[in-house]
């Protein structure tokens, strides 16, 4: 909590499942599904939402996708070819 606005921060940290790009064993869209879940019911309203991870996944990916139609990206990148 930010001391002076009093404003909440929901840190969430995702390590995607394996193999890279597939979403695991449900998919990339179940995957975000999960993630979306999880912060709307831990959330409150007018919290600041920051989502990181090694998602094991693709710009393109589904779970990303999916993801980018209910958040806002500010920064995204790679590393060891992901």
């Amino acid at each position: 909590r930010q001391r002076e606005t009093n404003q909440t921060v929901m840190f969430v940290n995702h390590h995607g499942p394996l193999p890279v790009g597939t979403g695991g064993r449900c998919g990339g869209e179940a995957t975000a599904y999960n993630i979306l879940k999880l912060i709307a019911e831990e959330a409150y309203q007018g919290d600041t939402i920051v989502l990181v991870g090694d998602f094991n996944a693709g710009p393109d990916a589904s779970t990303v996708r999916s993801l980018d139609g209910h958040l806002f990206p500010v920064a995204t990148g790679k590393s060891f070819g992901g």
